[in-house]
């Protein structure tokens, strides 16, 4: 359901920062979490207030994170859409980055009947779309993420690649249902300058039940859920 665009401070993490190692350290999952995520997260409560404060915007502070992103054009200050794009961005990016990672992630088989159906249809295998997505993560320039997800118009998984903190759920029909964060911040600390390294280990602790999940809930909704 849809929650109201008020976010409290980043939660714990299901998993403690060193649960993904060898694959993700411990310093830079508690950088990112603790420093990065929140961050995000403090930016758009200060922009979510700016609205909250201007009968103008008032309304748009209500909706969901994923709405409010889709009706940028109705911020009319330039500084404050920005705010709300990078940072609300930023927040729901996050959100699904950590929940869809696991200690015990990982494997080349999906033990879902439908979402393996979907990758196959899609991509014809599960190598091909490890493949497809590895290289969209590859191509990104500068930072930004890429992304498997449903394109709710046909029904079919899709990669795609976001710049920046912007989001597939920047567009109503579209629901990212797993991303992989290929700004520096999400790996220097280990990997340096070596993405497709840690975009190779970063396949280790992804969870295909809570990327299932997710399919299985933009599948039956009529309106996907929201943060």
């Amino acid at each position: 359901a849809s929650t109201p665009a008020k976010t409290p401070p980043p939660p714990p993490l299901p998993y403690a920062y060193d649960a993904l190692e060898p694959h993700i350290d411990a310093t830079t999952m508690e950088e990112h979490h603790s420093k990065h995520h929140r961050a995000y997260t403090n930016k758009l409560n200060a922009a979510l207030e700016t609205l909250r404060g201007d009968p103008a915007t008032k309304a748009l502070a209500k909706l969901g994170i994923d709405t409010l992103l889709q009706r940028l054009d109705q911020i009319t200050d330039s500084k404050l859409r920005a705010a709300v794009r990078n940072a609300g961005g930023g927040f729901v990016n996050h959100e699904l980055f950590f929940a869809t990672m696991s200690p015990d992630g990982g494997g080349d088989i999906v033990e879902h009947a439908g979402l393996n159906a979907a990758i196959v249809s899609a991509f014809g295998t599960m190598a091909m779309l490890k493949r497809a997505l590895s290289l969209s993560a590859l191509e990104v320039f500068g930072s930004g993420w890429a992304w498997l997800a449903l394109d709710r118009r046909s029904d079919k998984l899709v990669v795609q690649s976001t710049p920046n903190q912007d989001t597939p759920a920047m567009d109503a029909s579209t629901v990212p249902l797993l991303g992989i964060d290929v700004w520096e911040h999400a790996y220097y600390l280990k990997h340096q300058s070596r993405r497709a390294d840690y975009i190779k280990d970063w396949w280790h602790v992804v969870s295909w039940p809570e990327v299932a999940r997710r399919y299985d809930a933009a599948r039956a909704a009529t309106g996907k859920a929201e943060l």
